[in-house]
């Protein structure tokens, strides 16, 4: 597993090969935090951790996509397709490891068949890279390398610190998690003074999957 650390002055060249800065990904977390603290006590214990997710998955969206990336959302996966079309970004919240280089994160909460499907294409490729047959039909962003954004929220003395990182995961873990990564990007912790009005995280909607059953 390779891993570029938050202080290695390899991450700006890293992200730049794929099109990415440190400072836009920065920006996107931090304005989606600035959602996220509109929330009160009063509303459901899942909607900041829910907003969170989303806004940052929608800021990346609208900093990238003038730059010529695209989104697509292949089973209900909401991803950001690099210009190339060879790779794509999604995001999600990340356990207690997420952001330390030294320890191996997962994702904080079990993905649904979607994404897993996606992860095994991550193994399938690097493994074997692209297939020479000829592919199926498919939707836009399916058949390609998806990286994941993770980012948990850690409170400190002075508020709250955001950990991120950009990670290729290349094997499904145990419980439904993702825990295996081919190369994690670490990038810089971000502060946030003042406590937030209302408890830690409990859920977010990241790699949602909707079955959809016909009725008998």
């Amino acid at each position: 597993m390779a891993v570029v650390h938050a202080e290695s002055p390899r991450i700006g060249n890293r992200l730049a090969e794929l099109g990415l800065s440190v400072e836009e990904i920065g920006d996107a977390l931090r304005r989606a935090e600035a959602e996220r603290n509109f929330c009160t006590p009063l509303d459901p214990v899942s909607l900041p951790g829910n907003i969170f997710w989303g806004r940052t998955v929608r800021f990346l969206r609208e900093t990238y996509i003038p730059k010529g990336w695209s989104s697509a959302s292949p089973s209900n996966v909401p991803l950001l397709v690099a210009p190339s079309g060879n790779f794509a970004l999604t995001a999600s919240s990340g356990s207690q490891e997420t952001g330390y280089a030294a320890l191996t994160p997962s994702t904080r909460y079990p993905k649904g068949t979607a994404v897993m499907k996606r992860v095994e294409a991550n193994r399938q490729l690097l493994l074997f890279g692209e297939s020479e047959a000829e592919p199926e039909q498919q939707d836009v962003g399916d058949g390609i390398p998806t990286w994941f954004l993770l980012y948990q929220h850690v409170k400190t003395d002075e508020g709250r610190r955001l950990h991120a990182e950009l990670s290729l995961p290349d094997n499904t873990g145990s419980r439904g998690k993702i825990s295996s990564w081919h190369e994690r990007i670490i990038l810089p912790w971000i502060d946030f003074e003042g406590f937030a009005p209302f408890a830690d995280d409990a859920g977010d909607q990241g790699g949602i999957d909707i079955p959809i059953e016909r009725l008998a």
